[in-house]
């Protein structure tokens, strides 16, 4: 595909009425100046950095967006000339239009170090890919830096999605989680401060913003429902901390996606209704997260209150001589799983089946393919998480003396057959994925399998079931393999002992 020149789409800006004092001009071209010398230290004379960039946006439509509908693919691309020292802005610190211009600079050059993080250099092209990363990365921290006073006081979408780029970036590149965690907890503090879980404050928005903001609260919601599952820190967005509770609607106005579309609507791999069949595989990702989430929560607060009651059977909530439940907070939590297991169904025919969707809409097998590719994505991502939760819940129940909620006894052979089942469809749903969708999945898809792999290890480690041990370690063989494959950094957490460190928390989605 040509890039030659931007589009002339209608580009995403802020309201610049008040243009921070202390944001120099001076900053942006420094900053340039510096990325564009680190950037050609690196690569070849030929490949320029705005071929770099509409390859990095590229990547981000069609392996990333059906995850993270996050940002304006037409702002993205019209953004791309402000990297190049050829095509310098004629603009100066004293002008309205500054605040928008250097904000986009810091989008996008945000955008190239998460993809160049995330993705495989079979993907990317780029023998230089994670060095270029750092790249990138260190120009899109110091223009937030120049500019960060200003946008703490008047944080727009930019603001949330650069950090949740910078916080999957830091981990990307470092296998560490001190720093993503920072910028992601920046981000979901800004979406509280801006009443994002309000419909009525958003809809008071220009319909891009309206949109982006929309999106970007879903996607923060949905990675801190995630973290919550997890146990790995308490949330900062919740509806119990969320004044008047969250009542922002899913989509809002259903013109807006036809209206405002985030895919630029001219390019023929948008086409055939691509975005609105993202966003149903995208909502269908977070009610997971959120439904298992909560029941998580509540089924540890029944067993808290079945051990303050001090009922010594483990099978309390059950009749001493009889399956039936007599316990009514236990039979509603069962009602809660079963609601659970069956969002299953819910998911899309297209997302479930890729390849066979024929779309009407949609008349090119190239435009098919592409379709299929970002689907794909899109199923490996809610599929994955929804085993994952799956075992988490099983996990809890067992951890609180409630296996009845899962339709279980306490016997810790039948807890153990339980936990392979669930592994086995984790497994089978991962290797049937492409596997260069995998890889574009980045250290997402490692940490769903590395907690996975904990957990068969715990099984090798405590079952007393000669059968069960071997299985686990079948198993875990074939997630090891999966793991040396993707060649995260995630691949040196297994020590010589047999356990797991550094466990990460899931990042975005």
């Amino acid at each position: 595909m040509s890039h030659s020149s931007p589009p002339s789409f209608p580009v995403h800006r802020l309201n610049t009425t008040t243009p921070p004092d202390n944001l120099a001009w001076d900053d942006f071209l420094r900053t340039r100046t510096t990325l564009n010398t680190r950037f050609h230290a690196l690569v070849t004379c030929s490949v320029t950095i705005a071929s770099v960039a509409h390859s990095c946006v590229d990547l981000f439509t069609q392996f990333l967006f059906p995850n993270t509908p996050i940002a304006h693919e037409p702002t993205l691309r019209a953004s791309i000339p402000l990297l190049s020292v050829d095509d310098t802005p004629r603009s100066a610190a004293s002008t309205d239009a500054v605040p928008s211009l250097v904000r986009r600079f810091t989008l996008i050059t945000a955008l190239c170090a998460h993809i160049l993080s995330i993705v495989p250099e079979s993907l990317s092209r780029q023998p230089q890919a994670k060095a270029l990363s750092i790249v990138f990365f260190d120009a899109s921290r110091g223009m937030l830096r120049a500019y960060e006073g200003y946008d703490l006081e008047h944080p727009d979408s930019t603001s949330l999605t650069i950090r949740m780029w910078h916080s999957s970036c830091a981990q990307n590149t470092t296998g560490k989680v001190g720093a993503s965690w920072h910028y992601h907890t920046e981000a979901c503090c800004l979406a509280q401060r801006l009443r994002l879980y309000d419909e009525e404050t958003v809809t008071q928005y220009p319909p891009l913003e309206r949109r982006l903001l929309r999106n970007n609260f879903w996607h923060l919601y949905l990675a801190e429902k995630t973290q919550v599952a997890f146990q790995t820190r308490p949330p900062i967005i919740d509806e119990k901390i969320c004044y008047g509770g969250i009542t922002l609607q899913e989509g809002g106005n259903e013109d807006e996606i036809t209206t405002v579309p985030l895919l630029d609507p001219r390019r023929p791999e948008n086409g055939g209704s691509l975005e609105r069949r993202i966003l149903v595989g995208f909502h269908l990702r977070r009610r997971i997260s959120a439904i298992a989430a909560a029941l998580i929560d509540d089924v540890a607060e029944c067993g808290r209150r079945t051990k303050t009651a001090d009922v010594s059977s483990p099978l309390s909530p059950l009749s001493p001589s009889t399956d039936i439940i007599i316990d009514p907070s236990v039979s509603t939590l069962v009602e809660r799983y079963l609601c659970f297991a069956a969002l299953i169904n819910d998911v899309p025919s297209w997302v479930m089946h890729p390849d066979r969707d024929t779309n009407p809409l949609v008349g090119n097998d190239d435009v098919q393919a592409y379709h299929a590719t970002s689907f794909w994505a899109q199923r490996s991502n809610i599929l994955t998480i929804f085993h994952c939760m799956r075992l988490l819940i099983l996990q809890a129940c067992i951890d609180h003396g409630l296996p009845v909620v899962v339709g279980l006894t306490s016997s810790s052979l039948a807890l153990a057959s339980r936990k392979l089942d669930i592994v086995r469809d984790f497994l089978h749903d991962v290797q049937a994925t492409p596997f260069v969708v995998l890889e574009a999945q980045g250290e997402t898809t490692v940490d769903k399998v590395r907690r996975v792999g904990t957990l068969l290890l715990e099984l090798l480690h405590t079952s007393d079931n000669a059968t069960i041990r071997q299985q686990a370690d079948t198993l875990f063989k074939r997630l090891l393999d999966i793991l040396s494959r993707l060649d995260s950094k995630a691949c040196e957490g297994l020590d010589g002992d047999g356990t797991w460190r550094g466990l990460s928390a899931a990042d975005i989605g």
